[in-house]
């Protein structure tokens, strides 16, 4: 399939040269409807964080399930994200509602993920053995196929808001500034309570539950408040083996989504074996909000960097900063040691950086590939390519948190133990430090790769809106 550049530049939807033709100002939303989209990421995020850096260790520890139980259950967790993910997106892509292609399935995920929420932290005491592997696997699967019904329609309405280049970077920082939100309760505040609790079962039921109310409430205000463009209905993909070949032979997005997966990989590691590194190796488990508030606080505000510099300098030089950033925090973190409190705040401010540079300019330079993909194929697949992007995110934690457990088992970790040998330390220490270091590089060699540009977008938005007028849709 040539390439949507060379394809931009052979189409000629108009007789009238691009140069003379008039320019529309590009569609963009208002403060209202950024807000309206943005904010169910508060409650939404703080429970996803919670099982993605926390359950590993709380089925672990808490639940007293075997680590290569639990590794296993995250592993097959993913292979189910293979089939679903994909699913969610073509549905959404393909849906016709009064309330549009989106919003349906955002109001649908709201109660399964709090239902699902609560089944993860709280079994029944009874379960044990057998019964209670089954428990959580179901819970499990459940709750990520939940939340895959939140995310891809909700990132797909994400690049559906705006056709302005860099208000997409916008709309996405707003996105994961909600998300912050909820990652500040998760992390400083919920892990902590958790961690300290004398009764972690107890505590986690209770969380559970007032999260699980406020993940229903804040997605029915946001879907009754929110409106979606209305041009892209009816434009969505076909089969599900065209859409994936279409999404894999796009040079761009295989690219881009191979990168995205690695970097997560790489942070995904850091997240998931972080309470074992506060616990075992910097031994401060009761000072966790004291690290992860520079970790958040740090991603928080770098969104204010990220968004101008990348105006500046291009969304992909951005990134490759941002990158740079993380790596050296995670070589930094590789040599932490017992009590290095201040070392541990000074990394993760650098990792955090890092985070929210790939999370946000990501995610609007996948935009960017749709635009490219709408010009070589006529259709809109925001869906399948967000579904893309939300399986390899939630692959990524789920292989670290599989790889996690069956790295502990095979080292030696003793559950429940208030101390680890110092070959279960150094495990800890390289799946923090120097896994996520190794996955970033190799991204940062691939997104060099990448070669849509600013300008390369710009002429293929002005040929899909010559197109459109031709057709006589609203562009």
């Amino acid at each position: 399939m040539p390439d949507a550049a060379r394809v931009a530049q052979s189409e000629s939807p108009s007789t009238t040269p691009a140069a003379a033709r008039p320019k529309a100002a590009p569609r963009t939303a208002s403060a209202a409807a950024i807000f309206a989209y943005a904010s169910p990421m508060v409650a939404v995020n703080f429970s996803l964080v919670l099982f993605m850096s926390y359950y590993n260790k709380y089925a672990i520890d808490a639940l007293l399930v075997p680590p290569a139980a639990v590794g296993l259950v995250f592993g097959l967790g993913r292979l189910w994200d293979a089939v679903t993910d994909p699913l969610a997106g073509l549905w959404s892509d393909r849906t016709n509602h009064r309330l549009g292609r989106r919003r349906p399935w955002i109001l649908l995920s709201a109660l399964p993920i709090a239902l699902f929420g609560l089944m993860l932290w709280a079994p029944p005491r009874s379960l044990d053995g057998t019964a209670l592997v089954a428990w959580i696997t179901v819970a499990v699967f459940g709750f990520s196929t939940a939340m895959t019904l939140f995310l891809t329609p909700h990132q797909a309405l994400g690049a559906e808001l705006t056709r302005d280049y860099h208000q997409v970077s916008r709309i996405f920082a707003w996105r994961q500034a909600a998300g912050y939100v909820g990652m500040i309760g998760c992390l400083v505040f919920a892990m902590q309570h958790l961690m300290t609790s004398p009764d972690q079962r107890a505590a986690a039921t209770k969380l559970a539950i007032a999260s699980g109310v406020v993940i229903v409430v804040l997605l029915g205000l946001s879907v009754a408040t929110l409106r979606e463009p209305a041009e892209n209905r009816r434009r969505g993909g076909g089969k599900a083996p065209g859409v994936a070949r279409d999404v894999w032979r796009n040079t761009h997005a295989r690219r881009l989504l191979v990168m995205i997966f690695i970097e997560h990989t790489g942070s995904g590691a850091s997240m998931v074996v972080a309470p074992f590194l506060l616990q075992y190796v910097v031994g401060l488990p009761g000072r966790i909000g004291e690290v992860f508030i520079f970790y958040v606080g740090s991603s928080l505000l770098s969104l204010v960097l990220w968004v101008p510099l990348s105006r500046r300098i291009g969304k992909k030089n951005a990134w490759i900063v941002g990158l740079f950033t993380g790596m050296t925090g995670y070589l930094m973190l590789f040599f932490v040691g017992e009590g290095d409190l201040r070392w541990m705040q000074a990394v993760v401010t650098m990792t955090g950086a890092c985070s929210a540079c790939g999370t946000v300019l990501g995610s609007s330079i996948l935009a960017d590939v749709i635009d490219a993909d709408e010009l070589e194929t006529g259709e809109r697949k925001e869906g399948a390519y967000y579904s893309a992007y939300t399986f390899l995110y939630k692959a990524s934690s789920g292989v670290m948190a599989m790889v996690t457990g069956f790295v502990l088992a095979w080292v030696g970790y003793e559950q429940g133990a208030s101390t680890q040998s110092e070959t279960v330390r150094l495990a800890i220490r390289s799946l923090n430090g120097l896994v996520p270091l190794g996955f970033m590089a190799v991204g940062t060699l691939i997104l060099l790769r990448f070669t849509l540009t600013e300008a390369m977008h710009a002429e293929i938005r002005e040929r899909l809106e010559a197109r459109r007028s031709a057709e006589g849709v609203d562009a």
